[in-house]
């Protein structure tokens, strides 16, 4: 089998498991891509740190500010230029913006790293501070006080 003809138009995107079970039928990846462009969404991670910035009220610039991210580095992130950020990078902007724990792991996802896990003792401490709604001062000192390292310890990007 070549390729697939889809002759339903369909207004929803698949979801990864029925596009993987769908990659699954083609024997030609170049088939498969140009049967299915409407399905691909690689702009995700962008779209989410914009959404979240509106529902916020910040611009990139003040999100810079609040999470102690470099400001040319934050607007590369919203040009969709930086593809893969670190994970504390991710946790600071998630600080920043004063995610939810569930919008905090739906950014790091997005972002190709793995979600936050409490069966780490310094991710606890990072998901008890953003569950308290603690800055990220106050998760830092957290980190200190347990000799792990902070999470604005790192490179500003």
């Amino acid at each position: 089998m070549t390729a697939i003809t889809d002759t339903t138009a369909t207004t929803t995107a698949m979801t990864t498991d029925e596009l993987t079970n769908k990659l699954k039928e083609y024997d030609n990846i170049d088939d498969f891509i140009q049967d299915n462009q409407n399905n691909f969404d690689e702009d995700a991670f962008r779209n989410f740190l914009e959404e979240m910035l509106q529902r916020k009220n910040l611009n990139p610039t003040k999100l810079a500010t609040e999470s102690g991210v470099s400001v040319p580095y934050t607007q590369e992130l919203f040009k969709g230029r930086k593809q893969r950020p670190r994970k504390d990078i991710l946790i600071r902007l998630a600080f920043g913006l004063n995610l939810s724990l569930d919008e905090t792991n739906r950014l790091l996802y997005l972002g190709g790293v793995s979600e936050l896990r409490s069966k780490l003792r310094r991710e606890s401490i990072i998901i008890f501070c953003l569950d308290k709604g603690h800055g990220i001062e106050e998760a830092d000192e957290l980190l200190k006080q347990y000799d792990l390292y902070a999470i604005s310890d790192r490179d500003k990007g």
